[in-house]
């Protein structure tokens, strides 16, 4: 046989294998199930060459064992059927190679095999329907239950023919009997930053003030770098009270902590709990949240927290939504200085949000409007944030992650520090806020994370004037 006959063999084998027992997605065959994409035909296009390199007695050793571990895999000789297609993908692993390589090892007890070669599948076509459904499959099997909802989830949002719609909502609902219609996600992490100013102060040893003359700022008054040790943890459950979609119950808590190494003044603690009902429809999202926020700098508290988050998602397709929110948020201050003082603030949202890739790949922008009322007028502020964020998920278990956040706030007067230093005009900031993060997935939940951000404060008022950038790395796991 010709290395070109071989390679339509293998295309021939695969639809044959189309029509075998799924345990999922044996009715899904009212449109193509194997329709590859532009990448995923040149994927193949270069393991055709490879095979056109090979002597013909190669290629007739090759096709020998695909005939056998053929006939081994309709005998239910999945293990001996295994073991062979393991020896044709390493010389010629074609996407459907690759089918059959998940498929035996689904059935032979190598789950992580399998779930391995159908998500090397996914990352080259995501539009794969039939073989996402294989994955969830294979998830399943795993006890892997909440993932293995999210890919049948995402096959749903494709508008798959109704027997396989059924099929896929039995399956839901199965993995909601599993789960109890619990769904936790759970990701603790610890990390080290290079901070170059860990006190947000000005770059500047002396200032002018209006009243004449100048002040020298202390050291920790000035900018201050620092390596700083990071701990954060969040957790999540979610209670569907009519699964799979309807009405949900979301319960959420997380802890974020610095500890600086030379500056323990300008450590930093926050606590936060949150719960609140959810309902999903066919379009929209609504959620209703409540919750409790309790700040700590340095070793003494701040502020605690108290808000309500009310915040929609409409589809107007699969791949856009639009979000919109609204915060009221009420800040009790504990120091001496600001001992009583309560700040309120309004914040409403709105923007745009676009899914790519099968929603692999998540573009979101958006405006937001503040209205900040304090006891002290210096801290009132109206103002307003523009920017926006980009998640891209990569092949090898790979995500990337940017966003940047412009802000503008024009203050009711100047805070009490600055008033006695004499600036009687009204404050004014300007922000820049921009994040990268590039995230490695690992085995067993692993996670490793490396990190960039640049924060830059413009001011009115020199001594609130300041940049900084952070350089970090984090490991932790996920759930």
């Amino acid at each position: 046989m010709k290395p070109r006959n071989l390679f339509s063999t293998l295309l021939f084998l695969l639809a044959v294998a189309l029509s075998s027992n799924a345990v999922f997605a044996q009715e899904f065959v009212a449109r193509p199930l194997f329709t590859k994409s532009a990448k995923a035909k040149a994927y193949d296009e270069k393991i055709k060459a490879a095979l056109e390199a090979m002597s013909p007695e190669e290629v007739k050793e090759l096709d020998a064992k695909l005939a056998r571990a053929l006939e081994l895999y309709y005998e239910h000789k999945y293990a001996e059927a295994l073991a062979l297609f393991k020896e044709i993908a390493a010389k010629a692993e074609t996407m459907d190679v690759k089918f059959w390589l998940g498929s035996c090892a689904m059935r032979a007890g190598q789950i992580d095999l399998a779930i391995s070669k159908y998500r090397e599948m996914l990352e080259i076509d995501p539009g794969l329907h039939r073989v996402r459904l294989e994955l969830a499959t294979a998830l399943y099997m795993a006890g892997q239950y909440g993932k293995a909802r999210e890919e049948l989830q995402r096959v749903l949002a494709s508008d798959p023919p109704k027997p396989v719609r059924e099929n896929i909502e039995r399956m839901l609902a199965k993995i909601s009997e599993k789960m109890g219609r619990f769904y936790p996600a759970l990701r603790l992490g610890l990390g080290i930053q290079r901070d170059s100013n860990v006190s947000a102060g000005p770059d500047e040893e002396l200032i002018r003030i209006p009243i004449g003359g100048q002040i020298h700022l202390q050291e920790t008054q000035q900018e201050v770098s620092d390596w700083v040790g990071v701990i954060h943890m969040a957790g999540r459950l979610l209670y569907d009270v009519e699964a799979p979609n309807g009405f949900m119950i979301n319960t959420e808590a997380s802890f974020y902590q610095t500890h600086n190494t030379d500056h323990h003044k300008f450590d930093f603690t926050y606590l936060n709990v949150s719960m609140g009902p959810w309902w999903a429809g066919k379009r929209a999202v609504l959620k209703l949240p409540v919750g409790f926020g309790k700040a700590i700098y340095g070793h003494d508290p701040l502020y605690n927290r108290t808000y309500v988050s009310p915040a929609v998602e409409y589809f107007v397709t699969k791949w856009m939504s639009i979000t919109a929110g609204f915060s009221y948020i009420d800040d009790e201050y504990n120091p001496r200085d600001r001992k009583g003082q309560t700040n309120i603030n309004r914040i409403w949202s709105v923007g745009p949000k676009f899914y790519f890739q099968d929603k692999k790949h998540i573009l979101s922008l958006f405006y937001s409007n503040e209205d900040l009322s304090a006891d002290d007028d210096g801290y009132s502020y109206e103002g307003y944030n523009l920017g926006g964020s980009l998640l891209v998920r990569l092949p090898w278990s790979l995500e990337c992650y940017l966003r940047y956040v412009y802000s503008d706030r024009e203050h009711d007067g100047q805070p009490l520090p600055a008033r006695r230093m004499g600036w009687s005009f009204d404050r004014e900031d300007e922000r820049h806020n921009f994040y990268l993060g590039l995230t490695k997935g690992l085995r067993n939940h692993l996670f490793v994370t490396l990190y960039f951000n640049w924060l830059d404060n413009d001011s009115n008022t020199p001594i609130y004037e300041f940049d900084k950038t952070i350089y970090g790395l984090s490991v932790g796991v996920r759930f």
